[in-house]
């Protein structure tokens, strides 16, 4: 998956993780902080547990996760990931 592919899916994984926001969400740059896409600490959290149970985190590692832009999460998920989503509708779908 290439960077802007992950930037969709991210998008995608945000906007489960904010529902009442889903049509204004978008993560469009891997080195921009959170809060410039409108996602606080516990939009964090969720996004983070999707995209763990999605690339096949296990949750003991996924705790470890402190991922201050989407370029963090890219890296740690890259380094611990157990599988790799095939479609981001697919991912998508398995986290509803």
């Amino acid at each position: 998956m290439d960077d802007q592919q992950f930037l969709a899916l991210v998008t995608e994984v945000a906007k489960v993780a904010k529902p009442m926001h889903k049509d204004t969400v978008v993560v469009d740059d891997l080195d921009s902080p959170w809060p410039e896409f409108e996602i606080d600490s516990l939009d964090c959290i969720m996004i983070f547990i999707y995209m763990c149970d999605i690339y096949g985190v296990t949750e003991e590692i996924g705790k470890t996760l402190m991922a201050k832009t989407p370029r963090d999460l890219q890296t740690f998920l890259a380094q611990h990931k157990t599988k790799e989503p095939t479609s981001i509708q697919e991912a998508v779908e398995s986290i509803k």
